[in-house]
Parts: structure tokens; C-alpha cells; sequence
């Protein structure tokens, strides 16, 4: 904006010219940070505190299976103690993550959160277009799981074994696919659980994981966030 303390008849052409140059630039930052809030309108994310008892944690952590079972489609995006929640209304999904992950901007997929000390402890959900309507035309648990986790879930180079694969269906009949994987390099070992999904010509496939070596004191809070992911479109 000019400045209030100079009248229009006093600036000189030179003055005027940095003055709208400035307010042109006002303009561009504010409607670049208007995009980056619409782009991220549909997506929401509550934070609960993790609780204090560990005995009432591992209560919850036990009955997480009934309690994603129990997600309403339409419903409130609340989290269990000790996550945050992920709700997207325009892909039509929602999953539990732990609470002090941040989330990070990566190229080609639609949503990563990650703790910033511990690097390979992450949860990344990814989506494609696909002409398929369910997981079941494209092969049994352990024939996907061997194709993603080959092709597709380990870096190229690193050893992958599948551990064991499982199967579910949602109160809306979706079908999904649940894998247990280890990828190795000659950096790390990382232990990880995928869970995947097909609805409304869009493959879903949701990765969480650790390292080798913290998967003991993770793997309960990741199998959350794996039980707790549902498309419902």
C-alpha cells in the first residue's frame, strides 16, 4: 500500500511504480497461501492427548479392532487416546495415527506423517486410478502381497520377505488386504504393515512401519493405525 503520510499528487512516477509493484505482491502471497488452505480444506485432523495410564492405553490398543469396526462412515473424526485422525471427505478415507507425528509434504502421495526423530517410523497413504472394482480380481492376500511388496513397497535393491498377510471386509462391504513385510538394505532394516483397498475405480494403500529395532515398542501402535484405516465412499 502507499504510504498514508504522502498524497497521491506528491509521489513521483518512481514512487507510485515500487508502490504498486509492492501491492502486486501482496496480492500473489495472499492468494498463494488461499490455494495452500483450499487444498487442504477437505482434510482434517483432530489431536487427542495420549493418556497417562498405561494399563488404560493397552485396554484401548486391545479393543482397536471393534473400534474401527465401529468408525461410522458419516461420523465426528475422533481418535483414540494417544492418536490424531485423519478425515478426508473428498478421497473418502480415514486412519489413526500416534500423536507428536508431523506431517510432511511428499511428491506423489497424498498423505505422509512421520516422527521427525525416529526416521523409517512413518505412515504414508498413496492412491491410484484403477479399472478394477475390488481387490479380489487382482489376486488372493498373498499373491498381492507378493507383487506390492516386490514391485512396489520395497526400495529397489533392498531384500523383502512378506511375514503373513490377513483379510477384512468394512460394514460397507469393502474388501482389504493386510500384509507384514521386512525390507533390508546394507543402511536399515525396516519392519512394516500395509493395508490396501479398492473403491470407486481408486486403489488405496496405506504404509506404516520402523525400524527393526524399535518394532517391539511400536508394533501395537502401528497395527492401530493399520486396523483403523477405512475408505467410505
Amino acid at each position: 500500500d502507499s504510504p498514508r503520510h504522502l498524497r497521491p499528487a506528491h509521489l513521483t512516477p518512481t514512487t507510485k511504480m515500487a508502490c504498486a509493484t509492492q501491492s502486486a505482491s501482496l496480492v500473489q502471497q495472499r492468494v498463494r497461501v488461499s490455494a495452500a488452505k483450499t487444498a487442504k480444506s477437505s482434510r482434517a485432523v483432530a489431536p487427542v492427548r495420549a493418556s497417562a495410564e498405561p494399563s488404560r492405553r493397552s485396554a484401548v490398543l486391545g479393543g482397536v479392532a471393534a473400534a474401527a469396526a465401529a468408525l461410522a462412515p458419516a461420523g465426528p473424526a475422533l481418535a483414540l487416546s494417544g492418536f490424531s485422525v485423519v478425515k478426508d471427505t473428498r478421497d473418502g478415507y480415514q486412519f489413526y495415527y500416534p500423536v507428536g507425528w508431523q506431517e510432511i509434504s511428499v511428491d506423489g502421495q497424498d498423505a505422509v506423517y512421520k516422527d521427525i526423530i525416529e526416521p523409517l517410523e512413518s505412515v504414508a497413504l498413496n492412491i491410484y486410478p484403477t479399472s478394477r472394482e475390488s481387490l479380489a480380481e487382482i489376486g488372493s492376500p498373498d499373491e498381492v502381497a507378493k507383487t506390492l511388496v516386490s514391485k512396489a513397497l520395497a526400495i529397489p535393491g533392498a531384500q523383502a520377505k512378506v511375514l503373513k498377510t490377513a483379510q477384512r471386509k468394512d460394514k460397507e462391504g469393502h474388501l482389504y488386504y493386510a500384509l507384514e513385510y521386512v525390507t533390508k538394505t546394507n543402511s536399515y532394516e525396516r519392519h512394516a504393515l500395509t493395508i490396501v483397498t479398492i473403491t470407486q475405480g481408486k486403489f488405496y494403500t496405506l504404509t506404516t512401519g520402523s525400524s527393526e529395532r524399535r518394532w517391539q515398542k511400536m508394533k501395537d501402535r502401528l497395527q492401530t493405525t493399520v486396523d483403523s484405516f477405512n475408505v467410505y465412499y
